[in-house]
């Protein structure tokens, strides 16, 4: 039965588009398959033209992180797509007031021919350095061994904030702080601090690090083939909470 379900999970593969620095799935279905299938929530950006300031209901198209885009494209869930191109410049398309033009409600797109290429330049693109996308990544990776979901953990301090399962369902457990626990200096104020703030609101401090000597990842996306050596270590601050 259970091989039977790996295979099911093989089988789903979402579109994605990579505009600038942002991985969107432009699809419901496919941002449904990737929740159940995958345990890959993501961030609702979509909102309507008629509401464009309201935040509480949003919609497609799910952006991705980059530790979900190379999570996904790791276990070949994922194909990169390249929207075709309206052509604005034809005068005859624009209405009788000018300046406006017609575009299809849904736009078609295409399979990108080299999809690494394409992974690299979008991880490229991003803010961060490798060696530091790797070290998130691994402890990405990491916990999704162990069936959580991950959301960006901004609001509690941390870099994620960790499900049990489906955030809709269930309260986070951990919050991820995601230093190198053998090499990076950890700031004693930033430790209580943390350990503290996980404690009162009933969740725990998680911290993280990789055994052995520490690679250099300037070179490309080859750490995604290799096995993380990954380690965590929760934190709870006893006395209150």
């Amino acid at each position: 039965m259970e091989n039977k379900y790996e295979e099911i999970i093989t089988m789903v593969t979402a579109s994605v588009s990579i505009i600038g620095d942002s991985a969107l799935v432009f699809s419901a279905e496919d941002s449904r398959s990737l929740r159940e299938k995958y345990g890959i929530a993501g961030i609702l950006t979509g909102t309507l033209p008629i509401a464009p300031q309201q935040s509480l209901l949003l919609g497609v198209p799910l952006r991705l992180s980059v530790e979900e885009v190379l999570y996904l494209y790791e276990k070949k869930a994922i194909e990169f797509a390249g929207a075709i191109d309206t052509d604005c410049s034809n005068p005859t398309a624009a209405d009788s007031d000018g300046g406006f033009y017609e575009t299809p409600n849904s736009i078609t797109t295409t399979v990108s021919p080299d999809q690494e290429t394409l992974l690299y330049e979008y991880v490229c693109a991003q803010e961060q350095d490798m060696d530091e996308i790797y070290r998130t990544y691994c402890v990405f990776k990491k916990l999704k061994q162990y069936g959580q979901f991950i959301l960006p953990g901004l609001r509690f301090g941390g870099k994620f904030v960790s499900y049990p399962g489906d955030p809709l369902k269930y309260h986070s457990h951990f919050i991820v702080n995601t230093k190198n626990y053998y090499s990076d200096k950890l700031d004693l104020m930033e430790l209580t601090k943390g350990g503290r703030l996980a404690t009162n609101v009933k969740k725990i401090w998680l911290l993280a690090g990789e055994k052995g000597i520490s690679r250099n990842h300037k070179d490309g996306l080859s750490f995604l083939k290799q096995e993380t050596r990954t380690v965590l270590f929760s934190i709870e601050w006893s006395g209150f909470g």
